[in-house]
C-alpha cells in the first residue's frame, strides 16, 4: 500500500489518515506520517496548521483515490519520535497528528463546532488487546464534556440516531487509522435522549436496545487516477 500527501513544495509518505467531510470542506483529523526526513515532516505539519487554508492532496493507491483536503489550521495533538538513522542522513522522524476534538469535548465550543468519535485500541497491562468502540467513545465524551445526563451504555443508541438523522457521518480513512464519525454541532442530544427514554430504546439504568446500521461512506472530492 502506498499513500502520499503533498503540499505546494514537498510530498510525504503517509501511514494512515482520517478525513472528516465537514460543511466548510474536507478536513484532516488524523494523520500518521511514516518515518522520513524531519524537514519533510515539518513542511507538511506547517501546511496543516498555518492558518492559510492551504489545500493538500492526499493520494491513496490502495483505494485508487485522491482527496483534496485542508488541515485544522490550528493545533493538533502532535506526537513524534525518532526512527533509526539511515546511511548517515538526518535522523528520520515519525509523526502522528490527532484533532483535539477527537479526544475530548471543549465546553467552550460544544454546540458551535463539530467533534469526532473514534475507535481506540490498546494493550492492557497483561498484554491483552482492548478496544473502545466509537459509540462508547461518543457517550463518554458527552458524559464528561457536557451537562447532559448521559449513561455510557447509551452509546449505540445515540450514534445510531445521530446517523439516522444525518447529524453524524463516517470519517473516510486509509491505512490503520481508527474508525470514526464526525458529529455535527447542532445535534439535538436532549431531544434524542428524551425520545429514546419515551420509546424504551434506552433506560435511566443505562440499558440500550439500539444497534448501529452500516452507513455508506460519504463522497469526498475525489480524482480517479
Amino acid at each position: 500500500m502506498s499513500i502520499r500527501i503533498t503540499n505546494n513544495s514537498v510530498s510525504a509518505v503517509v501511514r494512515s489518515y482520517a478525513i472528516a467531510p465537514l460543511a466548510e470542506g474536507d478536513t484532516i483529523v488524523w494523520l500518521e506520517l511514516a518515518p522520513q526526513h524531519p524537514k519533510v515532516i515539518g513542511a507538511i505539519w506547517a501546511s496543516l496548521v498555518n492558518g492559510t487554508r492551504e489545500f493538500l492532496r492526499l493520494r491513496d493507491d490502495d483505494s485508487d483515490q485522491t482527496y483534496t483536503a485542508r488541515g485544522l489550521n490550528h493545533r493538533y495533538i502532535r506526537k513524534t519520535m525518532d526512527a533509526p538513522r539511515i546511511a548517515g542522513r538526518a535522523r528520520p522522524k515519525f509523526m502522528r497528528l490527532v484533532a483535539p476534538a477527537m479526544v475530548k469535548l471543549d465546553a467552550a465550543t460544544f454546540g458551535k463546532k463539530p467533534f469526532f468519535a473514534g475507535a481506540w485500541r490498546w494493550d492492557d497491562s497483561q498484554g491483552v488487546s482492548q478496544q473502545l468502540a466509537p459509540a462508547t467513545a461518543l457517550a463518554a465524551m458527552l458524559e464528561q464534556g457536557t451537562h447532559l445526563p448521559i449513561r455510557i451504555g447509551w452509546g449505540p443508541y445515540l450514534l445510531a440516531e445521530a446517523l439516522a438523522q444525518e447529524y453524524a457521518v463516517p470519517l473516510v480513512t486509509g491505512g490503520p487509522a481508527p474508525e470514526g464519525y464526525a458529529i455535527q454541532p447542532d445535534t439535538p442530544w436532549a431531544d434524542i435522549i428524551a425520545e429514546g427514554v419515551k420509546r424504551g430504546h434506552i433506560s435511566l439504568n443505562g440499558d440500550c436496545q439500539a444497534s448501529i446500521a452500516v452507513a455508506p461512506l460519504p463522497i469526498l472530492t475525489a480524482i480517479h487516477a
